[in-house]
């Protein structure tokens, strides 16, 4: 591997990544968070030709995510820093893009001198029986009916069987509700 130049930008190789990341089969989701995440990097990087970046590059850019970095929350929660998993995440992206790029440009991976981020990760908390049948009686019925000279009542939803099989389908198999989502759309 070398540090010659490719004359590719760094902006011109994401598209790249991102096709070839597509053509593998991920989920819209982790191809979006890809997206988000290199279009992120090249804001706070300069566009420069891919083979000139250094770990030094990204290891400023981690602590830049760690330290400096305001997200901008649909919250609007703007003042809390992000979290270790969040940088990990930014970390796993561009490990990703650059073992392709040194295996597309014959470059040198210049992430192969940076560690991933140290990340503690809590414990799942399980549902009661309790939250369980409060998931399930949910399914059955829709909020009740604000009325106007009638008594208040509640409709049975048409969706309700279909509702109850995707939350015990959720429980079972420990799937997360976007993967269930995407199947769906098969």
């Amino acid at each position: 591997m070398n540090r010659r130049a490719t004359g590719l930008s760094i902006s011109k190789a994401i598209p790249g990544f991102i096709n070839y990341k597509s053509a593998e089969g991920l989920s819209p989701n982790t191809i979006n968070s890809y997206e988000r995440d290199l279009n992120l990097w090249l804001t706070y990087q300069e566009d420069l030709d891919i083979s000139k970046v250094t770990s030094r590059d990204i290891r400023d850019y981690l602590n830049y995510l760690r330290i400096e970095y305001k997200p901008r929350r649909i919250t609007g929660n703007n003042d809390k820093k992000l979290s270790p998993k969040t940088i990990r995440n930014a970390w796993v992206t561009l490990a990703s893009f650059f073992k392709w790029s040194s295996i597309e440009f014959e470059i040198t991976n210049p992430i192969k001198q940076v560690p991933a981020p140290k990340i503690t990760v809590a414990p799942v908390e399980p549902f009661s029986k309790e939250d369980i049948e409060t998931l399930l009686k949910a399914c059955d019925y829709c909020e009740e009916a604000q009325t106007i000279g009638r008594r208040k009542f509640k409709m049975r939803r048409p969706t309700a069987k279909r509702d109850r099989v995707i939350i015990l389908t959720l429980l079972d198999t420990g799937l997360r509700a976007s993967d269930c989502h995407d199947r769906g759309n098969l």
